[in-house]
């Protein structure tokens, strides 16, 4: 099994539209509930506290009268029943939560929470810049059409918004990555089908018993996280459609599945369960390692679903390509394709050292480099080195520190 490391983080500062709640300034997320907690028909939206994971209001229940709305054309549209709806039926307009969710994705920049049902076809969302009395379907384009009669492996369980400002989902069986946008025109395109890393070690992100279900996160730089329901972690580029194994979150009681997942403010990532109701966990993404998370009364909800503001490495996007310090240059930086150069200026002549650790302290990498006036070298970090964030120091023959610095790996 690999390991990872990956930097504590930091929310972004987004700004939202003026009359748009600061939902960036809290620590919270949308949960996809049952009416009740242990309640497993999940058709129920709350707003939690990460801290916590108490409830902080309803955003829709069944009994809600909600407004529902044809996005492109602002029709207002009849809900009908589902017992004598065709699941293809592109004119049906069933209940906004009625065959359950469990994918869900809140857009910060246009205030949406967009969700799929889960024996659907089609995207939904909330405008909560105008409340959430109103639910609007997108039905001019189907967020997914594969099989006449849809089955498991065609469920949207993962789905989140990528830092490029798009939505993505994913389907069980990874056969279908969808892109869509969010804005006046929504936009749905079928990427295809994720391909397993190289190095995944035959850990594959479309084992039906290890990688489906779960949720998924993204992070600043393009890249999206698959956690799968047995807390299996991919990290995949939705422009290459490949998926490596980073590793396994550990100390979860052996009966707990993952189906709900969200970074909060401080860079952890809180998952949840389907169907337990006991506890919520904090995972810290340097080690793996799953704490309880600390909670407010004795039973937490079941949720289905997690979707946060929030994107790893958040206070790492302003790092620049070049990290300079004295007369070391270490670049680029953030590190791609796990080759990044160092340049020494007027160092004094000699054997220097250069070595790079990972948070813990654990060596990845040393080098000799022999310094004559202005120098440069390439360093080429290990294939099983996972991305995250590293520490690099150069000493001179004598040990005596003349460069420290943090390197990420992409």
């Amino acid at each position: 099994m690999k390991s990872t490391t990956l930097p504590k983080l930091l929310c972004a500062g987004f700004l939202l539209a003026a009359n748009a709640p600061t939902f960036a300034q809290n620590n919270r997320a949308f949960a996809i509930t049952g009416e009740t907690k242990g309640n497993v028909a999940w058709t129920v939206v709350r707003e939690i506290d990460l801290g916590t994971g108490a409830e902080v209001r309803t955003i829709y229940a069944p009994s809600s009268k909600a407004m529902i709305l044809d996005a492109a054309s602002g029709t207002r549209l009849q809900q009908s029943d589902m017992s004598v709806t065709a699941y293809n039926d592109k004119n049906a307009v069933t209940a906004p939560t009625e065959t359950l969710v469990a994918a869900s994705a809140y857009d910060l920049k246009t205030n949406r929470l967009f969700f799929t049902p889960m024996h659907s076809n089609q995207l939904r969302y909330f405008d909560l810049n105008r409340g959430t009395n109103t639910v609007f379907y997108v039905r001019n384009t189907a967020l997914k059409a594969f099989a006449e009669t849809p089955g498991e492996a065609d469920v949207i369980t993962r789905m989140c918004f990528g830092s490029d400002g798009y939505g993505y989902a994913l389907t069980n069986d990874g056969k279908h990555l969808i892109r869509f946008s969010s804005g006046e025109k929504i936009t749905i395109v079928d990427l295809g089908q994720v391909q397993d890393g190289k190095s995944n070690n035959g850990i594959s992100i479309r084992n039906m018993c290890t990688s489906w279900g779960g949720d998924m996160i993204a992070d600043a730089f393009g890249n999206l996280y698959i956690i799968s329901m047995k807390g299996n972690i991919f990290k995949m580029n939705p422009q290459t459609l490949v998926a490596d194994f980073v590793g396994q979150i550990k100390n979860l009681p052996q009966d707990y599945t993952i189906n709900a997942a969200a970074v909060d403010a401080f860079g952890n990532v809180v998952v949840g369960c389907a169907s337990k109701t006991e506890n919520y966990y904090s995972v810290n993404l340097s080690t793996l390692e799953a704490s309880v998370l600390p909670k407010q009364q004795q039973q937490v909800y079941n949720t289905s679903d997690l979707a946060s503001c929030h994107f790893a490495y958040e206070n790492l996007v302003n790092t620049t390509t070049v990290s300079t310090k004295a007369n070391v240059t270490v670049y680029p930086n953030p590190v791609i394709n796990k080759t990044l150069n160092v340049s020494f200026d007027a160092l004094k002549a000699g054997n220097h050292n250069v070595q790079i650790t990972d948070a813990s302290g654990n060596s990845i990498l040393s080098k000799m480099v022999n310094i004559n006036g202005k120098t440069s070298t390439q360093i080429i970090l290990p294939k099983s080195t996972s991305g995250g964030m590293y520490l690099i120091k150069v000493t001179d023959a004598s040990g005596q520190l003349q460069y420290s610095g943090k390197v990420v790996v992409l």
